[in-house]
C-alpha cells in the first residue's frame, strides 16, 4: 500500500506522478472533501493541458503501509504521523521538500527506514489546479543516510518520465542543504519587507544586503561543515552560491535592480512566503528554511536568525488577523 499524507502541490504532484505510472495511491488528509484536480504543465511560457486527476481514495481502516510519503506542511507532520501510527503498520517513510529537516523528531516517534524526497519542480496549487513550472528541469533526487535497500530501488518510483528524473545522493545533507539556498532565492527576504521581489530589491539596498548576506552565511555554513554542493538538474548550486559568496556587491545589486529580470528568474511567480504569509495569513515554512540554525549555535548565522525571528513576528500579526 503506498500512501501520500497531505494533499497539497506536493502530494498532488506525487499522486500524479505515481498515478501515471500506474500505481494505486492512497490519501491521508485532513479535509473533509476530496476533490479531482486538472494538472498543467508551464514551460517556458507554454501552458500545457496534462491530465484530470479524479476518483482520489483516502487510505481507511488499517493495514501495512509500504510508502509513506509525509508531504504535509512541516509544522503538521508530526500530527499527520501520529494519527496514521496510531491505526497503520507502516515499512519505510519518505520525507518531502519541507519535511526534509524534521527526521530526528520523525525519528523518534518512527524507528524505521527514513527516506528523503527532494524536488527542484516548481509547483503551484490553486482552486483545483495543480501547475508544474520549469519541466525541462525537472528533477527529483532521494536521499538517505544509510545505504538504499534493494527493494526500495526496485520500487519504480522512478518518476523518470517526462516530468521527472529520479537520481539517488547517499550525502542527505549535501543535497538538503544545496536546495534551501535555491528555496531562499527572492522568497523569504522580500517577504520580510512586506513586498514582491520586483518591488522590494530594485529600490532597497539594505534588502538586497540581507538577500545576499543569508545566502552567504549558508555557503560558508556548507563550507566549513565540508558539504560540498549538489547541482540539480538545470541549477548549479555551486556556480549560484559562489556568485550571491563573492560578487561585490555594488555589481550583485544592479543585478536586484531590474524587476523584469527578477519576474523572469521565478516565472512571475509569487514566492511561497509571500504567498503563505501576507495573501493566506497562516503559517509560513519558516522551521524548514530557517529554523535549523537553532542545532548550530556556534556557528555565525545571524542573518538566518534575524528573519527567523522577523517571519515569526510577522506570523503573530497576519496569521491572527485571518484566524
Amino acid at each position: 500500500m503506498i500512501v501520500i499524507a497531505g494533499l497539497g502541490s506536493i502530494g498532488s504532484f506525487l499522486y500524479f506522478l505515481l498515478s501515471q505510472k500506474g500505481y494505486k495511491p492512497l490519501v491521508f488528509s485532513k479535509r473533509q472533501e476530496i476533490q479531482p484536480f486538472e494538472v498543467f504543465c508551464l514551460s517556458k511560457n507554454e501552458r500545457k493541458f496534462i491530465a484530470k486527476i479524479e476518483n482520489i481514495a483516502r487510505v481507511e481502516g488499517g493495514g501495512k503501509i509500504e510508502y509513506l510519503f509525509l508531504s504535509s506542511k512541516a509544522f503538521e507532520t508530526k500530527n499527520y504521523l501520529k494519527s496514521i501510527l496510531l491505526n497503520y503498520e507502516v515499512k519505510r517513510i519518505i520525507l518531502t521538500q519541507n519535511g526534509i529537516g524534521l527526521e530526528e523528531e520523525v525519528r523518534e516517534m518512527f524507528p524505521g527506514n527514513i527516506y528523503y524526497l527532494t524536488f527542484t519542480t516548481a509547483l503551484e496549487f490553486n482552486n483545483s489546479q495543480l501547475t508544474i513550472f520549469n519541466l525541462h528541469k525537472s528533477q527529483a533526487v532521494l536521499t538517505s543516510i544509510n545505504n538504499q535497500e534493494k527493494d526500495l530501488l526496485d520500487f519504480e518510483i522512478d518518476i523518470n518520465s517526462n516530468y521527472c528524473l529520479l537520481s539517488y545522493s547517499f550525502n542527505h545533507l549535501k543535497v538538503r542543504f544545496s536546495k534551501l539556498i535555491l528555496n531562499l532565492i527572492l522568497n523569504v527576504v522580500p517577504s520580510a519587507f512586506e513586498e514582491l521581489p520586483w518591488q522590494v530589491f530594485p529600490n532597497n539596498p539594505e534588502a538586497v544586503k540581507m538577500e545576499k548576506d543569508l545566502i552567504r552565511e549558508i555557503c560558508n555554513f556548507i563550507d566549513d561543515q565540508r558539504l560540498g554542493y549538489y547541482n540539480f538538474k538545470g541549477y548549479n548550486t555551486y556556480f549560484i552560491s559562489q556568485v550571491y559568496k563573492n560578487l561585490p556587491f555594488s555589481i550583485f545589486r544592479i543585478f536586484y535592480s531590474n524587476p523584469n529580470f527578477l519576474k523572469k528568474l521565478r516565472n512571475d511567480r509569487v514566492p511561497s512566503f509571500y504567498n503563505d504569509l501576507i495573501l493566506k495569513g497562516q503559517k509560513t515554512e519558516v522551521e524548514y528554511y530557517l529554523g535549523w540554525f537553532k542545532k548550530y549555535p556556534n556557528y555565525d548565522l545571524s542573518t538566518v536568525k534575524f528573519l527567523y525571528n522577523r517571519i515569526i513576528e510577522m506570523e503573530g500579526k497576519y496569521c491572527k488577523r485571518n484566524n
